[in-house]
């Protein structure tokens, strides 16, 4: 992931949801940043939704 910027909100993101750490590790993938991404980001708007 090329901007470190959201890469640390991600990897922020992805500790706050207790989420595996083999997803922060993904992130440095091209392929696997993109779905890794896109599924936090759902679990985000998922969280706001349940509150």
């Amino acid at each position: 992931m090329a901007d470190q910027q959201r890469k640390i909100e991600l990897i922020q993101r992805i500790e706050q949801f207790q989420l595996p750490c083999h997803l922060i590790l993904a992130l440095d993938d091209a392929q696997q940043a993109i779905p890794v991404i896109e599924a936090v980001e759902y679990l985000e708007d998922l969280s706001e939704h349940w509150y």
